[in-house]
């Protein structure tokens, strides 16, 4: 073969090459993932800790001076989940009974000694008691049930002792 049919047959080729691109299907346009206007909804609700109910709340005296006082509640939640405070200082467990099969009944008394021990003076001070349920290892506390504990001091003399 000689050079110029060489050069006529690879000439050929090329616009035949040329001739089958142009011939081809222009590319279909897509979206993009992200703006397809196809979506996902849904709701949920998150889990909470039921709050503890409290049943009682009284104080002891010994003519007129305060002496303690009881707090009883119910709770679904067993021992280790509850935690009893007194002006945000937490009451050992140690102090808390419980009873029951669930939903389990608590009880805590609470001497005026431990309580100066906790708290310091307790002579005509207002105190706010809670109950809250916990789930140990998080941060996940139940809203708390709440009692005043009113303390009138020395035999009674500033005021009257309640927890209401």
């Amino acid at each position: 073969m000689t050079r110029p049919w060489r050069r006529t047959i690879a000439g050929v080729l090329g616009v035949g090459v040329l001739v089958g691109v142009a011939l081809l299907p222009a590319v279909q346009p897509t979206e993009a993932r992200f703006t397809d206007p196809e979506y996902a909804a849904g709701s949920f609700t998150a889990s909470q800790l039921t709050t503890p109910t409290i049943i009682s709340c009284s104080v002891t005296n010994l003519l007129g001076t305060f002496t303690g006082f009881t707090i009883t509640w119910s709770s679904g939640y067993l021992k280790p989940q509850q935690r009893l405070s007194i002006n945000n200082v937490a009451v050992d467990n140690a102090n808390v009974t419980q009873s029951g099969s669930g939903p389990y009944s608590y009880s805590a008394t609470i001497s005026s000694g431990v309580l100066s021990t906790l708290l310091g003076s307790l002579l005509g001070s207002s105190n706010t008691v809670w109950v809250e349920a916990v789930l140990p290892g998080t941060a996940w506390v139940s809203p708390a049930a709440t009692r005043t504990l009113s303390v009138g001091g020395l035999l009674g003399l500033g005021g009257n002792n309640t927890c209401t």
